[in-house]
């Protein structure tokens, strides 16, 4: 679902601002609205897209020290850090929760009396997909702890390993 939301998403961007470009240099009078729904549909993606990105582990990671452990000492680092994702998502899903409800009566002139709740409703919606994700992982490290070689855990390797041995 977080793909197809995603392409979606990347789609309305460049619709919105070809539109604005068009009428802005072409028919040279500006839509008010392009550039705030599309900064706004940016906000959209880079939560929608967080999930993504976790599963297929393509954030920012340092994999040299738990490359550098045997596999149930790297497994059990990964079960550790995988509910430090767990719990920071858990509390940003309750945080941002809060936010967004606050924000409700906040509107958007320039889109039309559009409550900033459903712009802020993207924090929640991507943390709470990361916590399943993450959720999934924890269980996958886990199974691998206890179990070596019984859980496909690691999608960098999955990804790069190939390209990474190549190279070296």
């Amino acid at each position: 679902m977080c793909r197809y939301t995603a392409i979606s998403l990347t789609i309305g961007i460049a619709v919105i601002v070809a539109a604005g470009v068009f009428w802005r240099y072409v028919l040279n009078d500006s839509l008010t609205w392009s550039e705030e729904l599309a900064k706004f549909f940016m906000v959209w993606l880079v939560f929608v897209g967080a999930p993504i990105a976790l599963r297929v582990g393509d954030h920012v990671a340092i994999h040299i020290f738990p490359d550098a452990l045997p596999s149930r000492l790297r497994s059990i680092l990964m079960v550790f850090i995988s509910l430090l994702i767990v719990w920071f998502c858990y509390i940003l899903t309750i945080e941002s929760s809060a936010f967004a409800w606050n924000a409700r009566t906040q509107v958007l002139i320039a889109i039309g009396d559009f409550s900033m709740l459903w712009i802020f409703a993207s924090i929640p919606f991507g943390a709470i997909a990361m916590l399943m994700v993450s959720s999934q992982q924890t269980l996958e490290h886990l199974q691998n702890a206890l179990h070596p070689g019984s859980a496909k855990i690691d999608p960098f390797q999955e990804k790069y390993g190939a390209i990474l041995r190549d190279i070296g």
